[in-house]
């Protein structure tokens, strides 16, 4: 009886037991299931499978012709896997030339690149073997067919494919696209199972010509170092159809190089006091306004004038200047003058009509867009000063547009860089008559006044020099450091480009305008007009 009872108690203590442990093991189970599922699930799939991304190719920049002037290429490197065999070693020996024996890619054991950058030819060769042991894998590299051409403009993007610098940075996110992705089983197949498609960067098309880029960089820089220059800048403007065709800056950089040092875009982010180039504009708003006639005299006797003590004075006496002389001679008494009987508001509606002090329509990186002398109690001298360029900043490219204005009959375009099949936004800013006055006195300029170097055999153009002092960090001018520009149109058969230059700091024997930037916009213009058959 005895032994039945402890028997008895025996069996319930193992069923007891045996209850439990059904019961751990049914809680570890649904504790796994609906806790540590998705992490079991997760674990589970790295042992069969492994992700990888499909990085998406970034778009080129193409030139108005299609010419790439950004593109990426596909660089190809081989590598060794671990079951590398000798006879893969073999048949790779008689494509390519390996650095390292079978001996030393086996030592490591593990993935080891054996070649690098394998051109397109090898490249299939070695697809065409179908070797288990190798695997190629592809990345980017980035190309700058133009090099230092263009290289402040288009500027370039880093090892990992941003853009860092230019239209390279300000388009990032165009030219990247967005990465896709795929699955690898890890079976004898390997095949990858794509699971978000890839999207390509977008190709951008620019407004640029290549070989008027060409044009404007060879000369640019062929006349900044003859001069001894600090640097300079060109730009070239298709009037008619309201683009751009060349923005060149120098120095420059081989973007193309790791060793790389970058250069500012001298035409888009300098803002300089223009000199005596502005005072065409001035003269346009005074006689828009019915203040001035074209055919009006102005006496700049003896030579010089005097506004609150400070003196203002020509190379020489020029007597009598009808509006047309002041602007060929260059005179700064009679620029003086017209600032004078314009006054200080209409000069400055007039700036900011022409697209001075106003962001261009360019979006890019630290753009200048220049400003003017505008405080209350203005004196005379400094109304004078603003009226032959001084006082008041603007770039390269303002500079180019408002000029721009005298060959589109008095219409002001907002130049594009990116080609489309949308027109330039224009408006009014003088009146045709007026536009027309102002030309045939640029037009003199190149007959008979400051820019006679910059007279083409072959066509007639027209267009005004400039020669301004830097100022100094002392305060004032430095009488040492110049800016010699022209804005000249050409031809003024067809009126068809705007062609604005700069010259920073040309050595002390040759620094005007007249003698610097004049032959360098005829040097440019006559190449660019050959080019376009004009």
């Amino acid at each position: 009886m005895k032994d039945n009872f402890s028997l008895s108690w025996r069996a319930t203590l193992i069923y007891i037991m045996l209850f439990a442990c059904l019961i751990i093991i049914i809680f570890r189970i649904t504790s796994l299931y609906y806790f540590e599922g998705d992490f079991l699930t997760s674990k589970g799939k790295n042992m069969l499978e492994t992700s990888r991304s499909i990085p998406a190719i970034r778009g080129s920049m193409l030139d108005r012709n299609n010419f790439p002037l950004a593109v990426s290429i596909n660089q190809y490197d081989l590598y060794a896997l671990k079951k590398f065999s000798e006879e893969d070693f073999i048949a790779l020996k008689n494509i390519l030339l390996l650095t390292k024996s079978f001996l030393e890619i086996k030592e490591f054991e593990k993935k080891i690149l054996i070649f690098s950058n394998l051109n397109f030819s090898q490249y299939e060769k070695i697809q065409g073997l179908k070797l288990s042991g190798i695997e190629i894998e592809s990345s980017q590299k980035r190309y700058y067919p133009l090099g230092e051409q263009i290289a402040p403009l288009i500027g370039f993007s880093g090892k990992d494919g941003i853009g860092l610098e230019g239209l390279e940075n300000i388009l990032n996110s165009e030219l990247s696209g967005v990465p896709g992705q795929e699955i690898i089983y890890k079976n004898a197949s390997r095949r990858p199972q794509t699971i978000q498609e890839v999207i390509q960067g977008k190709d951008i098309k620019l407004t640029i010509d290549s070989r008027v880029q060409f044009f404007a960089f060879k000369h640019l820089s062929r006349f900044v170092e003859a001069n001894n220059a600090k640097g300079g800048s060109a730009i070239v403007l298709d009037n008619i159809s309201g683009e751009i065709l060349a923005i060149a800056s120098y120095p420059s950089y081989n973007p193309n190089s790791p060793q790389r040092q970058i250069k500012r875009n001298r035409a888009l982010v300098d803002a300089f006091e223009p000199g005596s180039i502005i005072k065409p504009l001035v003269l346009a708003k005074g006689i828009d306004l019915g203040l001035l006639e074209i055919d009006q005299v102005v006496k700049t006797s003896p030579g010089f004038i005097k506004l609150n003590g400070r003196t203002i004075s020509d190379p020489r006496n020029y007597s009598d200047l009808t509006m047309s002389e002041i602007i060929a001679k260059s005179s700064q008494v009679g620029a003086s003058k017209l600032a004078l009987k314009v006054g200080i508001d209409a000069i400055t509606s007039g700036y900011k009509g022409f697209g001075l002090s106003k962001p261009p329509n360019i979006f890019f990186p630290s753009i200048a867009y220049g400003v003017i002398n505008s405080r209350e109690n203005i004196t005379d001298h400094e109304i004078a000063s603003i009226g032959f360029g001084y006082g008041m900043t603007a770039s390269s490219l303002q500079l180019a547009q408002a000029y721009s204005v005298f060959a589109n009959k008095g219409y002001l375009k907002d130049f594009k860089i990116f080609k489309n099949d949308t027109p330039p936004y224009q408006q009014r800013v003088i009146g045709k008559n007026t536009a027309d006055h102002v030309l045939s006195s640029l037009e003199l300029v190149v007959k008979e006044g400051t820019g006679q170097l910059a007279q083409l055999s072959d066509y007639v153009v027209a267009g005004k020099t400039g020669t301004s002092h830097k100022s100094s960090a002392k305060g004032g001018y430095d009488q040492s450091k110049y800016i010699a520009s022209f804005a000249g149109i050409a031809p003024l058969q067809s009126r068809r480009l705007t062609i604005f230059v700069t010259v920073d700091e040309p050595g002390l024997n040759n620094y005007s305008g007249g003698s610097v930037a004049a032959p360098l916009f005829a040097a440019i213009s006559n190449d660019v007009l050959n080019y376009l058959d004009e």
